[in-house]
């Protein structure tokens, strides 16, 4: 090969776009568009363990029967969260919302018949705020895809070292991971979810662990 033709090929590896992934571009694709499901749910934190119903379609007020604990048991946190849970539950319980953390250059690092999983830097959403972007680029991200359709299948986030986001505060432990079932639909939901972090701000330390099972999904509704 002459020099000139030479240089145009290496000018070329850099110019060209790499190869698209077909499993992260199915996976990018991904609607959530179908049927809204009434579902049981189980949820566990440092503080309470309660389980019940969820219907969405139902007007706010009415959209969660909590089986247990008894009435009587509720702290007025607890009453709270349900207040919050009940204005913003909306049914949007897929895995599809994942993807949009998910860079198309994420790398594939283990695969087998059916799935694929990626290792990457999370994405932040649309509706980030400073620190969560800041906090996002110190995360070690996984998802796990179905090969056959690019449906997430599971995903993890987990901070590898201790992080300070200001003077006063500092993250020692933060890891999210949640699994993924299908529906009958064929879109695939969060079954289970759980989030655990700890650190330090204003010289108090924190502890949260937080864990959201959906033990049954239920007939859609509406």
């Amino acid at each position: 090969m002459s020099r000139p033709l030479a240089l145009a090929a290496f000018a070329l590896s850099f110019s060209l776009p790499a190869t698209a992934d077909p499993v992260l571009e199915m996976m990018k694709s991904l609607s959530k568009e179908g049927p809204i499901y009434a579902y049981e749910m189980s949820y566990s934190d440092t503080d309470v363990t309660a389980n019940g119903l969820i219907d969405p379609s139902k007007p706010e007020g009415e959209r969660i029967e909590i089986y247990a604990p008894d009435e009587s048991e509720w702290t007025k946190d607890f009453r709270n969260g349900i207040a919050d849970m009940e204005a913003q539950t909306d049914g949007d319980i897929w895995c599809a919302d994942f993807a949009q953390m998910v860079p198309t250059d994420a790398t594939a690092t283990t695969e087998d018949e059916t799935t694929v999983t990626y290792a990457f830097t999370p994405t932040p959403e649309a509706d980030a705020d400073k620190n969560e972007q800041k906090m996002m680029k110190q995360l070690n991200g996984t998802v796990t895809l179905d090969k056959s359709d690019g449906s997430v299948l599971a995903f993890n986030m987990v901070l590898p070292k201790p992080y300070k986001p200001a003077m006063v505060a500092k993250i020692n432990r933060f890891e999210m991971t949640a699994s993924c079932d299908r529906a009958p639909d064929g879109r695939t939901y969060v079954e289970q979810f759980s989030m655990d972090i700890e650190g330090s701000a204003m010289m108090q330390s924190f502890e949260e662990s937080v864990t959201r099972r959906i033990t049954k999904l239920l007939d859609p509704v509406g």
